[in-house]
């Protein structure tokens, strides 16, 4: 296995991982989940898409503790924001892969030309 072979991999993961990032972005929907718990009617409880005027406690699962709740106004602003840092995050490793594969693919290939 060659240098470049090994360089050009590892520039191919950061490239999938902003792919992976954006394409998770792209294909959120804009209704709000509640991970945790909304409670319905008195004692039945659900997690799932929320509606208009519902509230999420957000559960923490792993303790048995409630970590707070949020309005359906709320969960909606708190999924906006983090398909906003999917968007960020993706291009940035995206854009990462794409110029290390450029540079590598470039700068060996024409090392290699010449000699």
């Amino acid at each position: 296995m060659s240098f470049r072979s090994v360089l050009l991999g590892l520039f191919v993961v950061p490239v999938v991982v902003g792919g992976y990032f954006l394409t998770r972005a792209a294909t959120a929907d804009g209704t709000p989940r509640c991970d945790g718990i909304i409670e319905e009617y008195g004692d039945a409880e659900r997690s799932g898409p929320m509606k208009p005027g519902e509230t999420c406690d957000l559960y923490d699962f792993a303790d048995g503790r409630s970590a707070g709740t949020r309005t359906y106004e709320q969960q909606r602003k708190a999924q906006e924001e983090g398909t906003a840092d999917d968007y960020r995050a993706g291009g940035w490793w995206l854009a990462y892969g794409a110029a290390g594969l450029a540079v590598v693919t470039t700068h060996l290939g024409l090392g290699r030309r010449r000699g």
